[in-house]
């Protein structure tokens, strides 16, 4: 399992990412501080620099594991369960670039909040359909590029739609493609699974991305999750894939993005 590093440009103290900034800076960072990669969440992902971020990566022998859409729910409220089709199929667009980036980049894109919410769950099957209609529009060109996509089980104060790792399959099953993964976030599951290395394990080999942050969303160790026994559970479940910190950066950005790593890597 590799270690990555989440960062992000232009984003809110209270948004959990580690390191925010230009992201070739924190590229070096990340390498300089023994990430194996990082994590880049990033509203628009055309703004990237990507032939200036690929050298950087090269240079200091960091990868890309992930992109992260979720801003484009934050700040553009685009989202596959939108009553309007217009914002619908804006979603689907934004999806779409983030795919192109991630093939030109190597990484997987994860779909978190971008799926939206059930606004009235009396017509939930009518806002579950019209997410799998926009899964499958991207699925297709995920397929296409050779790009993996993975669905978020995020908890229920930040959505009612798909809270738990069993959900999250049997949505994936719904799409019927091999290229939709799921990603789970102890912070979450902290909050909605009964036993998080029962889930891990329940997911298996459709496990496609792990997120870690302790039970107060600071960085492994400033909790009370016991990331002994998660990391069982991935290796269990041969899960070789990576581990991105998606964290507050408390007490400082630089001392969470260290603390985190120190505190892991031993375990592993």
């Amino acid at each position: 399992m590799k270690l990555s590093l989440t960062i992000a440009k232009d984003v809110s103290e209270n948004f959990p990412v580690l390191l925010r900034g230009d992201y070739v800076e924190n590229i070096k960072k990340a390498s300089q501080l023994g990430y194996d990669c990082v994590e880049i969440h990033v509203r628009d992902p055309r703004e990237l620099n990507l032939d200036e971020i690929l050298s950087t990566c090269e240079e200091n022998h960091v990868t890309i594991s992930t992109l992260g859409t979720g801003l484009g729910y934050v700040v553009d409220r685009l989202s596959f369960t939108n009553p309007d089709k217009e914002v619908r199929e804006k979603a689907v667009a934004r999806i779409l670039d983030h795919i192109e980036v991630g093939r030109k980049l190597g990484a997987k894109v994860i779909i978190g909040s971008m799926r939206g919410s059930i606004p009235d769950k009396s017509e939930y099957k009518k806002y579950e359909a019209f997410a799998l209609e926009c899964f499958e529009k991207c699925l297709s060109e995920a397929e296409n590029k050779g790009v993996t996509l993975l669905i978020e089980a995020i908890n229920r104060y930040e959505t009612n739609f798909i809270n738990t790792v069993e959900e999250a399959l049997e949505f994936i099953e719904k799409t019927g493609s091999r290229y939709l993964k799921v990603h789970v976030d102890t912070f979450h599951m902290n909050i909605e699974e009964g036993d998080m290395a029962e889930s891990i394990k329940t997911a298996g080999s459709l496990l496609g991305h792990v997120h870690f942050a302790d039970s107060n969303r600071r960085y492994p160790g400033m909790g009370h999750i016991d990331f002994k026994k998660i990391i069982k559970a991935l290796k269990d479940a041969g899960y070789n894939g990576a581990i991105a910190f998606e964290c507050l950066p408390y007490p400082t950005e630089e001392e969470a993005a260290k603390g985190a790593i120190e505190n892991i890597n031993p375990l592993l």
